[in-house]
């Protein structure tokens, strides 16, 4: 079976399943430049059939991951149930609950529509699935995952009337444990702290993350209970002055109250508030049901030190966090869901090396750098590892322009920026280069032989790591050796490099130790601030032309740089 998964909703994207393997998948904002496009996809879905050799006429189902409807088996009780209490204990919250399901019922029409046209322009109808927006975040993460049953847990601002599920997922079928509604959304209020605190909500969440390890979240954990909480097991917000279903409305009273505090005490609160809240969600599951794996999705995980504490949780003995964890990675969990739904095929733990390629000929790199005057490259099939060796001894940051381009919001050593772990001051310059305002510090890359030594707790079998979607505790030599990667809170969010997956990658990871003593490299994201990661070799050029890195890595063959007095190159180039 060939299914097409599309979305257009938030980050627009298209993924490519058949019998059981994710062919290819891209977000449009790749190709449109724009970040976090919100466009209809068109070129995602001409390179997912480009890449597998097939056309729109052949494919066998269209997967779309947002109903964008009321389901009155899954939502109706638990609407009515939540209206009648509200009316009960807080009655004065009602007009926000009226205009949270007003405005759910309102906002997706318009980009239901545009899949809807493209599906009859292209006589698709017959072929088209729409599945609920929580199942394709918890149905297709456990389908990915490793696991033959999970504990499987989704939380996001919102989608087809919810923003959390928990649901005991295995091969027989799937049993729905808990269900929250769009009132009662942690995705909500993490973004709206996001807001308070001068950043952009559904983007800059990671910007909190980093600046809660800074903060004392004693300080404002009861202002943060005040909005949103915990009653009898279930998520509950306060509506009101403190907090509203939205992205907007903020009382004088809150803005006044966030404003006498430092940003990273508010952050730090925010940060412990949600890790509480959904700890105590796992915690109450996870001893009713016949598994120990916990799998995780939504846009909520992609909170690496959250991700963290669920996993420290009694009774959770491995986790899986989906890769592209929010509502881009739609086009694949639909795609998985559906192709499970009728044929039973899982596509367990994919590469989310899924994109465009970066394959090119000797002429097509020459014909490209006659737009760029000043850069040279060379071909170098034997010994181009000690010259990247050498590089990183140099103090070069280097941008990695290799193989297919990673899906999701993680750059994992393809589209990547690598460098020396040993200087903790290249948080600062190096994010000033990319025209970045950070708090977290980069990322390492660790070769699998490394990672027992440098990460408390790390096991060969978790596979979390393996796509850089949460925190360790760093060991104490890992500490002092490699301090640019360790956070103030002595945690690291690492990406586990296997032979398996990356020789070239893991193979460069085991000499730079066995030089460098350092069990990592740095790696962060190929691409300035508010740009999506590169995707034409273009893109890649020019921050080499505009000197943000040093030295481009092409293919695993070709290296390229700005002919300059003085350059690494200079000296061990041809």
């Amino acid at each position: 079976m060939l299914v097409l998964g599309v979305t257009n909703n938030d980050l627009a994207g298209a993924c490519l399943v058949r019998d059981g393997q994710v062919i290819a998948a891209a977000s449009e904002e790749r190709f449109t430049r724009i970040k976090d496009h919100k466009v209809w996809p068109q070129q995602s879905i001409d390179f997912v059939l480009r890449e597998a050799g097939t056309s729109l006429d052949e494919v066998d189902r269209v997967a779309y991951g947002w109903a964008a409807g009321f389901d009155a088996d899954k939502h109706l009780l638990l609407y009515v149930d939540r209206i009648a209490e509200e009316a009960r204990f807080r009655p004065d919250s009602l007009p926000h609950l009226r205009k949270r399901i007003a405005d759910e019922l309102h906002n997706d029409k318009a980009k239901r529509a545009e899949f809807d046209e493209f599906v009859d322009r292209n006589g698709l109808r017959s072929k088209t699935v729409y599945t609920d927006h929580h199942e394709s975040h918890g149905l297709g993460a456990f389908l990915c995952s490793p696991f033959d049953d999970a504990l499987v847990v989704t939380c996001d601002g919102r989608g087809d009337f919810q923003s959390l599920t928990v649901t005991h997922c295995t091969a027989d079928g799937e049993e729905v444990l808990q269900r929250e509604t769009s009132i009662d959304s942690l995705g909500y209020f993490y973004g709206r702290i996001t807001k308070l605190l001068g950043f952009k909500p559904n983007r800059h969440e990671g910007k909190i993350t980093g600046l809660a390890a800074k903060g004392d979240p004693e300080k404002l954990l009861p202002l943060m209970q005040l909005m949103i909480g915990l009653e009898d097991g279930a998520i509950r917000a306060r509506c009101g002055d403190y907090y509203q279903p939205s992205y907007e409305g903020y009382s004088e009273e809150l803005l006044a109250e966030i404003a006498r505090h430092d940003p990273s005490d508010v952050a730090a609160a925010a940060q412990r508030h949600v890790e509480d809240l959904l700890t105590a969600v796992v915690a109450r599951h996870i001893d009713k049901v016949a598994t120990s794996n916990v799998c995780l999705s939504g846009g909520v995980f992609a909170n690496v030190k959250l991700n963290q504490r669920i996993f420290e949780v009694a009774g959770v003995e491995n986790l899986y966090v989906l890769p592209p964890m929010g509502d881009g990675g739609l086009p694949l969990q639909a795609a998985v869901v559906t192709e499970y739904r009728e044929t039973g095929a899982r596509s367990r733990l994919p590469s989310m090396a899924l994109g465009p390629d970066s394959t090119i000929s000797e002429a097509q790199l020459e014909e490209i750098l006659k737009d760029y005057p000043g850069i040279r490259f060379q071909r170098a099939d034997q010994g181009i590892q000690d010259t990247l060796l050498a590089a990183l001894e140099a103090r070069q940051v280097i941008g990695t322009y290799r193989g297919r381009m990673e899906f999701g919001p993680r750059a994992l050593g393809r589209r990547s920026v690598i460098y020396s772990t040993d200087d903790p001051t290249m948080n600062d310059w190096l994010n000033q280069r990319l025209k970045r305002t950070e708090f977290m510090p980069f990322a390492p890359l660790t070769a699998e032989e490394l990672a027992a030594d440098a990460y408390v707790g790390w096991k060969p079998e978790h596979p979390a790591p393996l796509f850089m979607t949460l925190t360790y505790e760093c060991t104490e030599i890992f500490a002092k050796t490699c301090p640019a990667v360790v956070h103030v809170d002595n945690t690291a969010r690492p990406q586990i490099v296997r032979k398996q997956d990356d020789s070239f990658l893991h193979s460069l990871l085991l000499s730079w130790y066995a030089r460098s003593g350092q069990a990592a490299l740095v790696n962060t994201s190929f691409n300035k601030h508010e740009e999506p990661i590169v995707g034409s070799h273009r893109d890649a050029l020019d921050p080499l032309r505009d000197e943000i890195v040093d030295l481009l890595l092409i293919d695993d063959v070709y290296l390229v740089w700005k002919e300059k007095p003085g350059s690494f190159m200079a000296e061990h180039g041809a």
